[in-house]
Parts: C-alpha cells; sequence; structure tokens
C-alpha cells in the first residue's frame, strides 16, 4: 500500500487505485495515526483531535466505527492487519517506503547532499523525484482541522525547500530559460519569497532577459514595502546591481556545442517509476545498457524519458541514434557517424579510417549514446559498441532491443508491459489528447478495465484502442479487440512505419526469425495458457528443432523477446503475451497443421490429468495445485477439442480426473459446467466402454453442481448414476460412485438414499483399502452423524477421515477434517476447541491452494467476533466477499453479506444492514437457509414486513436440513415480530448453542 499526505489523504493499493475512504473523518482518523506514527494513539486524542469538540453521543462506538471502516478499506488491499489495538489506543503500521512523507524527506537530504558536493545534475534528478511525490496541497482536504495546520506548514515550508534547491542545482546545469515558466508561477504564489524571486532574476537575466530580471526586483521591492515596511535583503540588492552592470550574460554570444538531439514528444509520459529509477542507478554506475522486450512494450519512449532525465549530466549530451531506418543487417558505424559528426561527410563513415574519426572525436568526451532498435542488426551494432567502449572510456550507451547485445559487461533492463493501473491511465491519457469525452462512469470505468487488460497492458496496443474512441466508445471497442491485429491503424504521422498496427509491429519481428524458430513460435500459439518445457516439447515434435533442441530453441525466443518467462512455484512456464499469440496462431497457414498441432496439445493435457489424478491426493498436492491452475486455460482448450472431435469419453476422462482439483481450488462452477458439456457430449452421440468416464465426469458434475448451488435437481443425475454403477462390472465405478452419491443424499436430506449409498460405499471402500476414499467417506458419516444430532458419533468420524487423510498427505483432506470437527464441537458448545480447530483449518487452507475452505475458516472466525471485535469480523469479511466475488461463489457471498448486515444492525446502521442483506437475497443460488435470514432481517428493516416474512416463510419450505433449521431457530429466538414469532414456531423445538450453521 502507498499512504499520502503530499496532498489530499489518500491510500493506493498494489495495483495503484485509491482504496476507498468514507467519509472525512475517516480520512482525519488515519491522517492522525498517520501524523503519530509509529506509536499507539490513544481513544481520547483521537476522539478529542478527530471529533474536534463535535461529541457524537457514544463516543467509544463512533471512534471503533471509524476503525472499522478503515480496517475494511486495508483488508482490500493486504490480508495482513495493520490497524492494532494496543495500550487503550491504536497503532498504524506503516512498513518502509509507503509513505510519500517519508519518501520525500529522504530524498529531499540525498538531493541537497549532492549538490552540496557539487554534483548538480544528480542532485537535479532527486529533487525532481522529490517533488513528484506531492499531488497538491499537504492535507489538502483536511485543511479546515485545526490539528493539521502545523504539519501543513511544516511540509509546505519544506516543498519550497526543494524547489529552491532544484532551481539551484538547474541553474548551475545552464538550465536557465527551461526554469523561467517554472519560477515564475511560484514567485506569484510566493509574491514575499526572497529566494525565489532571486532565482527567477538570474534565469531571466542569464536568457538574455534583463529588463524583465530588473521587473521582478522591482515588483518584489513594492509587495516588501506595502505589506511589511521593510527592502529586500542585502543579498537580493547585490543581485540587482549585478544585472544592472550586465546587459547580457557573459559568454552569450558564443554559445557552447549542442547537448544533445533528443526529441520532446507531445504526449505525457505514463508510468515506468520503477524502470526510470533502475535505468537511472545503472546509468549512473555502468556502461552498456539494453532496454529489452516485444514490439510495441514502449523500449523507445523508456529510453528517451531515460534520456531527458540524463540531461544536464554527461558534459557532452545525450544523444540519439535510430536504427530502424536501416536495412537488415545494415551499417550502425554509418549512421552513430551521420549523427555525431554531420559535416564528415557520408560516404567514409562506414570505413577503418570513419571509424577512427569516430574514435578520436568521442575519446575525451563525456556522452551517453541512445542506441533505438537494435535488433535487425545486432550483430553490427555489438561489434561498434564494444569497440566504442573499448577505446572511449567517457562513453556511455542505452541501447534498445528486442534481443540483447550479448556483450560481457552489458546490463539488461527487460520491459514488461505496463500494470493495468498504469495502462487505463495511458488510455485515458490518450483519448483524452483526441478530445474524446469518455464518460466516468461505473461501466465506462470497467469497459477501459477489461480492454487494457485484454490488451495485456501493452503500450501501443492501449494507444491503438484510445484512438479510435475518436469514433467509438469503450464498449464499441471492448466488442472488437478480436480484430486488433487487421484493422487498428496508428494514424499519427509522427508514428514510425513499423508502429502503424500491430501486426506490422508483430511482423517486423517475425520476419527475423530463422525457419525453425518461426515454427516453434507459431506453434507454442495452441497453448493459451503458456506451457512448461515438458508440455512445448510434447507439441513441439517434429517442428524441425533436433531432437532435445526445443530447449535451445525456447531460449532464443526468448532473448528475441516474443516468450516471457515466468517462474512460479512449479518452476519456469513460457508465454506469449496475447496480442503476440494471436499473430502466431494467424501466422499458422496449414489446417492439417493445426488440427495435428491441437492434437498433440490435447495429449499433454490429458497426461498431465492422470498425473494429477493420483498427485492431488498426495504430499505433492501443492505442487500439482499450482501447476493446474497456471494450466487451466489449457485443459479449458483442450477439453473444447476434444468436444469438437467428438471425443467424449476422453474429455470426460480429462475433466473427471480433474474434479478434485475443481473443488480444491473453489471453482465448482466452473467445473460442474465443463463437465456438464462433457456428458451432454457423450448423451448425444455414445462410445462403448464409457462406464469409468461417464460415473467421474457425471459424479464430480453433480458434486460441484451441488455443492455451488448449480445443480438445483441432482436426482434424476443422481438416478443415472446409481443405474450405471449397480449395472456395471468396473471395480472404480463400483467403489468410487457410491460416497458420491451418498454425500447428495445426505446434503439433501434423503436418509433413505443415504443408508443405502452408505451401505454400498462401506463395502468396496473396504475391499480397496484406499485411504483417500476412506477419508472421504468418513467425512460422509461425519456430516449424516451431525445431522442427526449424533454429535460425538460426528466427531468420531471427523478424526478418522483426518487421520487418514494426514496418512497420506492430503492437505485439503486435512483442512476439510478440521473444518467438520470445529463445525461438531460448536453445536456441542465447545466454543474454544472450535476457534482451535477453524483457526488450524484457516491455515492449512493456505498450504492446500484452497481460497474457499480458507474462507469459510474466516468465516466462521468472523462469526465469533461479531460481538467481541467486531473491526476484526469486518475487515475479515471484505477479504472473505473478495474471494467469493473472484470465484463467483454465491454461497459464501450470501453467508457474507448476511453477517455483514448483522454487523452493521448492531452498529446502528440500518440502511446499510438493510443493503447488505438485500445482497445475500439477491445469490439465488446459495444454501436457501441463506436466504430465508436475509428475508427476515428485511423483515424486521424494510417497511414491507409482510412481503419479506412472506418469502422467508415460502424458502424455509426448502431447507432440509434439520441442524440448519435448528440454527435459523436461534437466529429468530429474539426477534418479537408477530410474522417472524409465527415462522419460528415452524421450526424445531430445541435451538442449537448458536447460529452458525445459518449465519456461516
Amino acid at each position: 500500500m502507498r499512504f499520502r499526505l503530499l496532498g489530499p489523504v489518500s491510500v493506493l493499493g498494489p495495483t495503484g487505485a485509491a482504496l476507498a475512504l468514507p467519509g472525512k473523518r475517516t480520512r482525519a482518523l488515519l491522517a492522525l495515526l498517520l501524523l503519530d506514527r509509529p506509536g499507539a494513539v490513544s481513544q481520547r486524542r483521537l476522539l478529542d483531535t478527530v471529533w474536534a469538540g463535535q461529541n457524537p453521543k457514544d463516543p467509544v462506538n463512533a471512534l471503533h466505527l471509524q476503525i472499522a471502516k478503515l480496517r475494511t478499506a486495508f483488508a482490500a488491499a493486504d490480508p495482513e492487519p495493520r490497524l492494532h489495538s494496543e495500550h487503550g489506543g491504536y497503532r498504524l503500521v506503516v512498513r518502509p517506503g509507503e509513505l510519500d512523507v517519508e519518501e520525500f524527506g529522504t530524498a529531499l537530504a540525498r538531493g541537497r547532499g549532492q549538490l552540496a558536493a557539487g554534483r548538480q545534475a544528480e542532485a537535479a534528478a532527486t529533487l525532481r523525484a522529490a517533488l513528484a511525490c506531492w499531488h497538491g496541497p499537504a492535507l489538502a482536504d483536511l485543511a479546515d482541522l485545526a490539528f493539521t495546520e502545523p504539519e501543513r506548514a511544516r511540509l509546505t515550508e519544506l516543498r519550497l525547500t526543494a524547489v529552491e534547491a532544484v532551481a539551484t542545482a538547474e541553474l548551475g546545469l545552464g538550465r536557465h530559460a527551461a526554469l523561467i515558466p517554472e519560477l515564475t508561477a511560484l514567485t506569484t504564489e510566493y509574491p514575499l519569497r526572497e529566494s525565489l524571486a532571486g532565482q527567477l532574476m538570474l534565469a531571466l537575466h542569464q536568457s538574455g532577459r534583463q529588463p524583465e530580471a530588473l521587473a521582478v526586483y522591482s515588483g518584489l521591492r513594492a509587495h516588501l514595502a506595502e505589506e511589511l515596511g521593510v527592502d529586500p535583503s542585502p543579498e537580493l540588492q547585490e543581485r540587482h546591481l549585478a544585472v544592472l552592470r550586465a546587459p547580457l550574460p557573459t559568454g552569450r554570444s558564443a554559445p557552447g556545442p549542442a547537448n544533445g538531439n533528443l526529441r520532446h514528444p507531445f504526449s505525457a509520459f505514463i508510468g515506468r517509476t520503477a524502470e526510470l529509477t533502475r535505468i537511472a542507478a545503472l546509468v549512473d554506475r555502468h556502461r552498456l545498457i539494453t532496454l529489452t522486450g516485444p514490439g510495441g512494450v514502449g523500449k523507445t519512449r523508456t529510453a528517451l524519458e531515460a534520456g531527458r532525465q540524463r540531461l544536464g549530466g554527461p558534459a557532452d549530451g545525450v544523444w540519439l541514434v535510430e536504427l530502424a531506418p536501416l536495412p537488415a543487417g545494415g551499417e550502425v558505424l554509418e549512421a552513430v557517424s551521420s549523427v555525431l559528426l554531420p559535416d564528415e561527410g557520408t560516404g567514409s563513415h562506414a570505413s577503418p579510417a570513419g571509424l577512427e574519426r569516430l574514435i578520436g572525436y568521442l575519446r575525451g568526451r563525456d556522452l551517453l549514446l541512445v542506441l533505438d532498435n537494435c535488433e535487425h542488426v545486432v550483430d553490427s551494432a555489438a561489434t561498434v559498441v564494444r569497440t566504442l567502449l573499448e577505446r572511449c572510456p567517457g562513453l556511455r550507451v542505452l541501447a534498445t532491443s528486442r534481443e540483447a547485445l550479448a556483450l560481457d559487461g552489458e546490463h539488461l533492463v527487460p520491459l514488461a508491459p505496463l500494470e493495468l493501473a498504469e495502462a487505463v491511465t495511458l488510455f485515458r491519457d490518450r483519448a483524452g489528447l483526441l478530445a474524446a469525452d469518455l464518460p466516468a462512469d461505473a461501466d465506462t470505468t470497467a469497459a477501459v478495465h477489461r480492454v487494457c487488460h485484454r490488451l495485456d497492458g501493452l503500450p501501443l496496443a492501449v494507444e491503438l484502442a484510445a484512438a479510435r474512441t475518436r469514433l467509438f466508445s469503450v464498449a464499441e471497442i471492448e466488442s472488437g479487440l478480436d480484430e486488433r491485429l487487421r484493422s487498428w491503424d496508428n494514424t499519427s504521422r509522427g508514428a514510425p512505419a513499423r508502429h502503424h498496427t500491430l501486426r506490422t509491429v508483430l511482423d517486423w519481428s517475425y520476419e527475423l526469425l530463422p525457419e525453425r524458430e518461426r515454427r516453434v513460435f507459431t506453434a507454442l500459439s495452441v497453448f493459451p495458457g503458456g506451457c512448461d518445457q515438458d508440455a512445448a516439447e510434447r507439441v513441439c515434435a517434429d517442428e524441425r528443432p533436433a531432437a532435445g533442441q526445443v530447449m535451445a530453441v525456447l531460449a532464443r525466443l526468448v532473448d528475441k523477446s516474443l516468450l516471457v518467462p515466468v517462474r512460479d512455484g512449479a518452476g519456469t512456464r513460457f508465454r506469449m503475451l496475447e496480442t503476440v499469440r494471436e499473430f502466431a496462431w494467424s501466422a499458422i497457414d496449414c489446417p492439417r497443421r493445426l488440427a495435428e498441432l491441437r492434437r498433440r496439445h490435447a495429449e499433454a493435457m490429458y497426461a498431465l490429468a492422470e498425473q494429477a489424478y493420483i498427485g492431488l491426493q498426495s504430499p505433492r498436492q501443492r505442487q500439482f495445485m499450482t501447476r493446474l491452475l497456471a494450466e487451466l486455460p489449457n485443459i479449458r482448450a483442450a477439453a473444447a477439442w476434444l468436444l469438437e472431435q467428438r471425443a467424449a469419453n476422453r474429455a470426460m476422462m480429462l475433466l473427471g480426473m480433474l474434479g478434485y482439483f475443481f473443488y480444491i481450488s473453489g471453482r465448482e462452477v466452473e467445473g460442474s459446467a465443463l463437465l456438464a458439456r462433457a456428458v451432454a457430449a457423450h448423451d448425444e452421440r455414445p462410445e462403448p466402454d464409457s462406464d469409468r468416464p461417464f460415473t467421474l465426469a457425471l459424479g464430480w458434475r453433480c458434486f460441484l453442481g451441488v455443492s455451488s448451488g448449480t445443480l438445483a435437481d441432482p436426482w434424476p443425475e443422481v438416478q443415472r448414476l446409481r443405474a450405471v454403477y449397480e449395472s456395471s462390472a468396473n471395480p472404480e465405478v463400483i467403489t468410487d460412485t457410491p460416497i458420491t452419491v451418498a454425500w447428495i443424499a445426505v446434503r439433501l436430506r434423503d436418509p433413505e438414499e443415504a443408508d443405502a449409498c452408505l451401505r454400498t460405499a462401506e463395502a468396496g471402500v473396504s475391499a480397496s483399502g484406499n485411504p483417500w476414499l476412506r477419508s472421504a467417506l468418513d467425512g460422509v458419516w461425519s456430516d449424516k452423524h451431525r445431522q442427526d444430532g449424533d454429535v460425538a458419533a460426528a466427531i468420531a468420524s471427523s478424526l478418522a477421515a483426518l487421520g487418514f487423510s494426514e496418512s497420506i498427505g492430503d492437505d485439503f483432506g486435512i483442512v476439510y477434517s478440521q473444518l467438520r470437527l470445529g463445525d461438531a464441537e460448536e453445536h456441542a458448545g465447545h466454543l474454544d476447541q472450535a476457534r482451535k480447530r477453524w483457526t488450524q483449518a484457516r491455515d492449512a487452507a493456505l498450504a492446500s491452494s484452497s481460497p474457499v475452505k480458507h474462507s469459510y475458516a474466516e468465516l466462521r472466525l468472523a462469526y465469533l467476533d461479531l460481538t467481541e471485535d467486531p473491526g476484526t469480523a469486518a475487515a475479515t469479511l471484505v477479504r472473505v466477499r473478495r474471494v467469493a466475488e473472484d470465484l463467483a461463489m454465491d454461497d459464501l457471498l450470501a453467508a457474507a453479506a448476511n453477517l455483514q448486515g448483522l454487523l452493521h444492525r448492531a452498529a446502528g446502521e440500518l440502511a446499510a444492514a438493510t443493503e447488505a442483506f438485500q445482497r445475500a437475497w439477491e445469490q439465488r443460488r446459495a444454501y436457501p437457509v441463506r436466504s430465508v435470514v436475509a428475508a427476515a432481517q428485511l423483515a424486521l428493516l424494510s417497511e414491507d414486513h409482510e412481503h419479506w416474512a412472506a418469502l422467508a416463510g415460502q424458502t424455509l419450505d426448502t431447507v432440509t436440513d434439520r441442524l440448519a433449521l435448528a440454527s435459523l431457530r436461534t437466529v429468530l429466538a429474539a426477534e418479537t415480530m408477530p410474522a417472524l414469532v409465527a415462522l419460528r414456531a415452524r421450526l424445531p423445538e430445541r435451538p442449537v448453542a448458536t447460529a452458525l450453521t445459518a449465519l456461516a
């Protein structure tokens, strides 16, 4: 996160987006916590300062509410708690580099030190970076609050100090004319500040504008006399005399040599702060730096910006040499000489004598050479750069290329596409240049984000998209993204020819590839999610690299910025930017070759699924989860291709073997939908020997559908499963399938079906000796015992399931068993033991890559915190809701919304409570008990009491879980509204100890 006080008070999240800080009082509270860091701020000081005499009716509750709002905002950006209760107050955790005031102060001190040491160029760059921390007057939105006044005055003085220091540095570098507009504005804003007036006088005088310099002095003297009754200081009077004595600055008649030829673009440079800082540090310490990256990523623009920031550094300037106009293999030496020695003619530049003349010119000079677009002349560029650096010690080179020069001492700076927040800023900026009036509504903002995301944040692609806002809405641009390679033109007259369309950018790289690299490059386009080395070798077999040489070709494509290596917990993967992948796909012009590549791709994913089917039930679960999450786009594509080929058995096996993956990862909705399509394909065109693929796929389809609430009536499918496993001779079908059917029967309260399936499953599992199946079956037994009210038996079955999961290293099985144990302990009234189990489940869920079970564990803990620590509960609910939204988990969303509503209701925030319960009601695929809770609460809060009470009653008829019904009675125990009293009368007489089952 980044906390900002140098402007309006705000907090930025990891993406650069501002966090929601509702209300001025919340921002004031944050500002005070920041100003009084790093210690804790007492409740009394917070109340006296932030409320400043406007005493609320319940001061402590009002403060707790504001603290909860801050915690909720912080939790959206950082799962680690930032606001701690300590010694009767609160302490805000701010990590190094997160507060703009500290960053500004550090840079100011460093810049002043550099200035004192005579390092003017470094000082100017450092001080400019310090001033970039400001985005308005300090604490601008809290200027009317008395406690901010001393800090605002202190920070404003420091800012002026920085402004004066940077002006001193840049005046010393001879940048007189460039400073005049800035100094003029500042002297207008601070008309009595003599130091600024003196600097403006010097800048004007050295620019040959003596009358204006004298006018500045006269205006200041009049202001001082009128406002303070004093004369200018002796130092300023001396400067006035100096201007009078020297009408023109010394040496003006003999201007020095040019200090560079850098272009000054018309548009603003967006983002890349970290990269520019790194480039500046490398240029200070090293002599050859190369910016690499794919076409359109912004290498040229970044190099120019880095070069401009160095102006005034090298004594002999910063010089740009553009190599793009050269033909492939063209003479780089001639291009460099024509820029640095333009009066020497062009005919002899490329000769040995021409090289010696260039070396003679550069030897002894302090100069930064920017070589742009080296990739098509990389050998010639490398030769020239090596020779010049070896013989010209004052020379530094900043190169841009889609591949490295591969010289000793070369430091690479790979440029990735822009982060989403920067890409969105770029889109809006470029659209604004075209006078496109982009609406600021939520739909347009969301569409801009989606466009920039689909364009991978590639700057050229984002700019081309923004250019289309002259003709189309953002929604229309989004719908036309598939045409971006063909029809998006860059109509700017200043754009190089190679940047006129995305296709020309990519053609430039493609044409430079040898044949075998082209074939591997296009073959890899069948991986929408990227690939590892093993998968690449499977698909690229027979693509003409010699056996075992695929890795060497991958490395060359990485060197040429066409592949991006990504390292994760499963090793190194290679991916293409989506725009690059679409180009590579379009370059496959043989349908037979494309079909063969897709077949190999599907076989690679099938082989992975076979390994994962066993691996997910073992200590290697986390490794396989990491791999499968990365491969998910490829799995989708493989399944789609198999279905296109009418290979239903193969598709059902592929997806069925990954059913446990979909459940662990919380992707029940997607997994259920994919499996439903595979089963539908089987129904349309059955294949022989389908018992195992069919029951595996349909079993997981039913399990995931019931779990996610997307399968409203599973019984027809369950009967199909029963018919197959009762007649099948396949031992896997006979053993596995009854467990799934028993789980669904228990879940939907069909005791006869559950008993029959459990007996069948017991026989099969006992005969198989499979510990994973034994753990799963014991878990189903635990659910049944708990619903029957036999808590002791539920605990015993959960302990047995836990033991089997631990014996095989199934992390997710351990999490699920701990959750079940906690639930059973809670129903027995053992809340401390339940908290312990749920905490263990929450922590273990992180290791098992199971965000949903982690969130349900957090939800249960938040339930316990509702009354004891509402601030912690609120922060937890923000995290849970974020996971639920990401995974489209309606039940999780509804449960979190109901708890949020109760939290608001307890705080007296009835409008917010109503909104939360309305959100819960709208999640129609949630368990019915969530809807009953929401409707009952809305009956209390809304004006239409009878309507909501009736809906609660109607929904109650669909709740079959006896524990949920008893839990509902506890929820409604204190309500006196007649309609809710009547509703409560329909519930079991003996309520359970708490309302957990209904709420969390």
